[in-house]
């Protein structure tokens, strides 16, 4: 199944949810600077080993912060609330003719303060989730564990529109194999991003 329709069945089961907590629904415009170490093949030695292309386009998610559980009323965690985020991004950039392509699927815990302050909502987050990745000149792409952290603020516009002011992540793909060679197989390979956004947030309650 695809990483939006994943997305998509996990968006509708959150906010069924969020009927017990606060919730809402976001969306983002982003850019990603994937960093890729060991590219080239030793074939290649005077060649770079590290690419750091940036990657553009959205990203949406839902969150709620749970404050009340059923049979046992409010929960009692100070000035934070604790709750869950499902967000996913869909990224592209043309590059040596060809395309590079990424999609994430990520499921965090999320921590904020109880109160705005001064009509801010500012959170940090962790979670894990899929990343699903074509570098340029591969045929296929290759589903891979992601980690993430990430941090942010949310500040009122009007109504329960708030503007997401940042949200900042840093997170790191497992087992992939870079390069832009065929076998992609490089000395040393890592493989981590670093994300920026900025967007919109729909508070249902």
């Amino acid at each position: 199944m695809k990483l939006q329709s994943t997305a998509l069945v996990l968006a509708v089961c959150l906010l069924s949810a969020a009927a017990h907590a606060q919730s809402g629904i976001y969306l983002t415009m982003d850019a990603q600077q994937f960093t890729q170490t060991g590219v080239n093949l030793p074939a290649h030695p005077n060649s770079a080993n590290v690419d750091r292309p940036w990657l553009y386009g959205p990203g949406y998610g839902v969150y709620f912060d749970v404050t009340r559980l059923p049979y046992f009323g409010a929960l009692k965690t100070g000035p934070v609330v604790f709750g869950i985020d499902a967000r996913g991004d869909t990224l592209r950039l043309s590059q040596y003719g060809s395309t590079f392509a990424r999609q994430d699927g990520i499921f965090s815990i999320r921590i904020a303060p109880r109160n705005k302050f001064k009509g801010t909502t500012p959170y940090a987050q962790a979670g894990f989730g899929i990343g699903h990745t074509k570098v340029p000149f591969r045929t296929n792409f290759s589903n891979n564990f992601i980690y993430q952290v990430s941090v942010g603020a949310d500040r009122k516009l009007r109504g329960r529109v708030d503007w997401r002011v940042i949200d900042a992540s840093a997170g790191f793909l497992s087992n992939y194999s870079t390069g832009y060679y065929p076998l992609g197989v490089g000395p040393n390979q890592t493989n981590y991003m670093v994300t920026l956004g900025t967007g919109l947030v729909f508070r249902l309650r």
